[in-house]
């Protein structure tokens, strides 16, 4: 994923919006990507450079995993997508990237790179049924950047007019 300048100081202006300190919001080593894909499987090249660059993130839902959080919830995916039935919706066609509070994952289609819900409590039989919400990774995380430096600014507002109501 190639980004301009100032697509890099928008993402670390949305990683400035991170105050979650039960989370490890930074960069992944080399070494951390490549045990990963030994032991499970290729990371899709965008995802792969987020987290190499900047980690995962959890500006606003949907969240993007951690390299941590990616390790521990892959395996459950493979057990949980892995018999003939969800054949259509396996390792093969679809890579878990994140989730949403309400359990479900947040899934990029590998064949053509497009991002999309894989919900929680519903069956799915193939791909098609999957809630598509960005046509690729860029587009995806931008969307998720700008949302949460929106909202960062809408709360410091909020709380400076407090600030200033109180004064």
């Amino acid at each position: 994923m190639e980004l301009s300048i100032d697509e890099i100081n928008l993402l670390k202006k949305a990683y400035g919006t991170i105050i979650d300190p039960h989370h490890k919001y930074r960069p992944e080593s080399e070494k951390e990507l490549t045990d990963f894909e030994n032991k499970f499987n290729l990371i899709p090249a965008d995802y792969r450079y987020l987290l190499k660059e900047f980690g995962g993130c959890h500006f606003v839902d949907p969240w993007v995993y951690t390299l941590e959080e990616l390790t521990w919830a892959y395996p459950g995916f493979i057990a949980e997508y892995s018999d003939e039935e969800e054949i259509n919706i396996s390792e093969d066609n679809v890579f878990p990237i994140g989730g949403l509070g309400d359990g479900s994952t947040v899934c990029i289609i590998k064949k053509t790179g497009k991002i999309a819900i894989l919900p929680h409590d519903s069956y799915v039989e193939t791909i098609d049924d999957l809630e598509i919400i960005a046509s690729n990774f860029k587009e995806f995380i931008f969307d998720l950047a700008e949302q949460g430096i929106a909202c960062d600014e809408a709360i410091n507002n909020a709380v400076y007019w407090d600030y200033l109501k109180n004064d």
